[in-house]
């Protein structure tokens, strides 16, 4: 290489590792919103989303108009319910449509389902979109889109592989 694409390679490098300084550094330095994220569930009691009773915390986001969401509900929910039953508080959150169409979705998730019609949620990225926190904030963990659509009835293995991936297990 001449000295002129050494020259460019080098500062390109600096400014990246600077951007990277600067936003954080990625790798579950991201951290919550410091005002709580108070969303109303369906069943009626609003819950503090951005709160974290333990370790690790599961949340899913889904949206009404989104397909995958859709085909994959059946999976979600048995997936969330198998991280409660791992002792993972788990929540999913339905979000970024209008009130009435996230209601009506979030009643295919039950009473404790959240509602987020305004998006307050922070996402990064598309829907579904599993996010995992820690009870200090931060952001663990954060994947969009499903490993694949699956039908109930689910596979274990399927669950272990989504949980190990999440970092959940």
């Amino acid at each position: 290489m001449d000295k002129k694409t050494l020259a460019v390679l080098g500062v390109a490098f600096v400014g990246l590792l600077g951007l990277v300084l600067i936003t954080g550094g990625g790798g579950g330095s991201e951290r919550l919103p410091a005002e709580p994220v108070v969303l109303a569930s369906l069943g009626g009691p609003s819950v503090t989303w951005s709160a974290c009773p333990a370790a690790k915390c599961l949340t899913v986001y889904v949206a009404p108009w989104c397909g995958v969401c859709r085909a994959s509900t059946g999976f979600l929910k048995v997936f969330v319910a198998a991280m409660e039953r791992a002792g993972v508080p788990s929540r999913v959150v339905v979000g970024l449509g209008a009130p009435d169409a996230v209601a009506e979705y979030a009643r295919d998730f039950g009473p404790q389902a959240l509602l987020d019609p305004g998006g307050k949620v922070p996402l990064v990225g598309g829907v579904p979109q599993f996010i995992v926190t820690s009870s200090d904030g931060r952001v663990l963990k954060r994947q969009p889109g499903v490993p694949r659509i699956i039908d109930p009835p689910v596979p274990e293995e399927d669950i272990r592989a989504l949980a190990s991936h999440l970092g959940l297990r």
